[in-house]
């Protein structure tokens, strides 16, 4: 309680002095620059958005929210170093067959978001910071419905939540070519990331199963409960990049009880994970594909081949192997995957473009459930003329349960599995309706959730708002 109370105080100071502080350029009449064009869209995955750093650029509030540039206050705030966000998110899903039953609900999830650029605020020279509030509500449609064991909407959570989930500071250094983040710090708000896949809502095409799976001690910082961590990014090219990041662990018996967070005294051991990636398009391999250099449009599509990996410690228990004292053995947690995602097509001077991913992850098979994932898909964006903002997507994703995995799901329910593997079809349309208004419907096909039940038949729509 103390916790929660410390930080909401906090949060209240803070949200205070900005709005009350004497920044320059906030004082009342003071004229605001026009804000610049943004092709910004508002987030479909429901995690925190708003990491990556905006260059300069201001978005274009009339174009990409529904209340506007609220009468040039929020150009004056970004002018000065601040940028606040605030997306609602909420989706209805219902299970038409298998499963555990029928029947279907409403999840919600409020996402505020504050970022300052330490320069313009306070002369803090290649210096931010990032804070992101959560607040999770509605029913819980998998656990009560559906029964898959990757669930189906990444919004979904344990229990409702509300309170402080990312916050950390930044330093970029070398001419920006690096930076050093440190804080409350969501290990999938930059690892295990492909952009074409973020369309879908099944959470698999966010952090992949096998990473995201809690095992036998310890689970990720991730969506919906983070931890304190630091990560260093390096990017000596445009067309590479190298990231390393070190994070507290999340104990697998409170991952249902947590808060938004969870206090360094709490948290349990460290998990260190490292990825390097690679953009054929900016090392120039695919010359003028898309269109000379320099377009007017600015258009830049979608290139990246990805490699990572990550590891626990200290050691931890396997989930089902006994030594001759019936003693549970030992075994290092850890795992790597592989991603790619690429624009393949793009319509001649517009942003109307069709990009392919795919990954594949696997673990050591004896600390979590799942012994490997795959997934693959595309996104369609602009698939008819006149409305380039909307996209489709189709996607398949799989995880494969090892032998351990398979002993432990049937020894949990009581009853033998149906398959070692659980596959999700998703096929998804999201329509930005008005500024700041967007309107997605979906439909899943799940086949053996929980590897072990019915094939099961999810449709839904998600409403966001961006204000």
């Amino acid at each position: 309680m103390r916790e929660k109370s410390f930080a909401t105080r906090g949060l209240a100071a803070l949200l205070t002095c900005l709005l009350l502080s004497g920044i320059p350029g906030l004082a009342a009449g003071a004229g605001a620059a026009a804000a610049s064009a943004s092709d910004d869209q508002p987030s479909a995955s429901g995690q925190s958005a708003g990491n990556d750093d905006n260059e300069g650029k201001a978005p274009d509030w009339q174009a990409s929210t529904l209340s506007g540039d609220w009468g040039g206050t929020r150009q004056r705030l970004f002018d000065a170093g601040v940028q606040v966000d605030l997306v609602y998110t909420a989706d209805y899903l219902r299970n038409n067959s298998g499963g555990l039953k029928r029947g279907g609900g409403y999840m919600g999830n409020i996402n505020l978001a504050i970022a300052l650029d330490g320069e313009k605020l306070l002369g803090w020279r290649g210096g931010s910071a990032y804070l992101a509030l959560i607040s999770n509500s509605g029913g819980r449609v998998n656990r009560n419905e559906v029964g898959s064991f990757m669930g189906v909407d990444n919004i979904e959570a344990p229990v409702n939540r509300t309170g402080i989930f990312e916050a950390w500071l930044q330093q970029s250094f070398l001419d920006g070519k690096a930076s050093l983040r440190a804080g409350l710090y969501p290990l999938d708000s930059e690892f295990y990331v492909t952009d074409s896949s973020g369309v879908f809502l099944h959470p698999s095409f966010g952090p992949a199963p096998e990473m995201a799976d809690f095992g036998s001690l310890a689970g990720p910082s991730i969506y919906v409960t983070s931890s304190y961590g630091a990560r260093l990014r390096i990017d000596p090219d445009p067309a590479w990049y190298a990231m390393l990041a070190i994070s507290r662990g999340i104990p697998s018996e409170r991952i249902d009880t947590a808060g938004p967070n969870i206090s360094w005294r709490k948290s349990t051991g460290s998990l260190l994970i490292g990825e390097v990636g690679f953009s054929p398009v900016q090392a120039g391999l695919l010359g003028d594909y898309f269109g000379p250099a320099g377009d007017d449009d600015d258009y830049t599509p979608i290139s990246k081949v990805a490699l990572g990996a990550w590891r626990y410690a200290p050691r931890f228990e396997q989930l089902t192997a006994v030594d001759a004292n019936d003693q549970p053995l030992g075994s290092r947690h850890w795992g790597a995957y592989l991603l790619a995602e690429h624009t393949v097509h793009r319509v001649p001077g517009t942003k109307r473009d069709l990009s392919l991913f795919a990954r594949y992850g696997f673990t050591d098979g004896r600390t979590s459930t799942i012994g490997y994932s795959l997934s693959a898909g595309m996104s369609f964006r602009g698939p008819f003329p006149g409305r380039e903002d909307d996209v489709f997507g189709i996607a398949a994703t799989r995880a494969h349960a090892d032998p351990q995995g398979r002993a432990l799901l049937a020894n949990e329910s009581g009853s033998p599995l149906t398959s070692s593997n659980e596959t999700v079809v998703e096929i998804t349309y999201q329509a930005p309706l008005l500024p700041g208004l967007v309107v997605q419907p979906l439909l899943q096909r799940i086949f053996n959730p929980g590897f072990q039940l019915p094939d099961s038949t999810v449709a839904g729509v998600r409403l966001q708002l961006t204000l």
